[in-house]
């Protein structure tokens, strides 16, 4: 570095600085890049996002992992530009196993610190002597069973299963949706949002099933953790899902996908015709349960 300096051309006051900085360790790390997925390059494609947004967003981020053939072929699907797909194509737009290896460990260490705050918050919950009440999305009163079901959810994930679990909102298209006036229906609440690859991957079975028992006497009822109301509708749009949808741009924090503690999507549950959760687990098993519940 000395010789640099001495022989080099000459190096005003802030270089030296910027120098002095590197060598000290002053300087903060560059965190890197978070990779965009195949899942995010077909939101993108879905939501009609700039092409070139698109290729510039691939090339400056790079992708985790090589595209499968079924990935690709989705991808074709939605239109996806021909210098979208050669640069996908592109060996160099992968990241090097190094880099894959870092961002691994770098989301390794995030899992454990939200373990940790997790934990931390469930010491919290312990030490308090009144259980937490599931916020209420509503206009209305809360029922009175919802202290309950709070309690019996901090003991179980399955907690609201059997239970009379009230849900009363304005939905994204200015409906009003109200479980209480749903009964003699046999109801699923879908949580979902368009950016959870899963999700989109269950949409055809959901407008499907909603196809062939609508009439019979089922309805559906969405709940969207996406934080873009326009991209939301714009999909439900497309994919043909015709029923309410419940929107409040929080994402994860989704008032009532919170207040049910739902910590992964795609989440089904179907509600019977006495307006009790009879499975918080539906997926995989949609047509079956429906037919079931119908004829109860």
């Amino acid at each position: 570095m000395a010789a640099i300096l001495l022989n080099g051309p000459p190096v005003n006051w802030k270089t030296l600085i910027l120098l002095g900085a590197l060598l000290c360790g002053a300087l903060p790390t560059v965190r890197a890049v978070e990779p965009i997925s195949y899942q995010e390059i077909a939101m993108l494609l879905r939501n009609g996002e700039d092409p070139q947004f698109i290729i510039n967003d691939t090339a400056r981020r790079k992708l985790l992992q090589p595209l499968s053939a079924e990935e690709e072929k989705t991808l074709l699907s939605l239109h996806a530009a021909p210098a979208l797909m050669t640069l996908l194509h592109d060996p160099a737009t992968v990241l090097s196993p190094e880099a894959a290896a870092a961002y691994a460990a770098q989301v390794e260490q995030r899992k454990s610190q939200a373990r940790l705050a997790d934990r931390e918050e469930q010491l919290r919950t312990q030490q308090n002597a009144t259980p937490a009440r599931p916020r209420q999305p509503t206009n209305g009163p809360a029922d009175g069973n919802a202290g309950k079901v709070a309690e019996a959810a901090a003991r179980s994930g399955n907690a609201f299963a059997g239970k009379l679990v009230p849900l009363k909102f304005d939905a994204a298209d200015g409906s009003q949706v109200d479980l209480a006036r749903l009964r003699g229906k046999v109801v699923l609440i879908d949580f979902w949002a368009t950016w959870c690859g899963p999700c989109m991957k269950e949409v055809p079975n959901v407008v499907a099933a909603y196809q062939k028992y609508h009439d019979k006497g089922f309805e559906v009822v969405g709940i969207s953790l996406d934080k873009s109301k326009d991209a939301m509708l714009k999909v439900a749009a497309q994919k043909g899902m015709t029923w309410p949808q419940y929107f409040d741009g929080k994402g994860w924090n989704n008032e009532i996908s919170s207040g049910f503690h739902i910590q992964q999507i795609p989440t089904m549950w179907l509600v019977n015709k006495n307006g009790l959760v009879a499975t918080t687990e539906a997926r995989g098993n949609l047509d079956a349960v429906i037919e079931k519940l119908l004829a109860e």
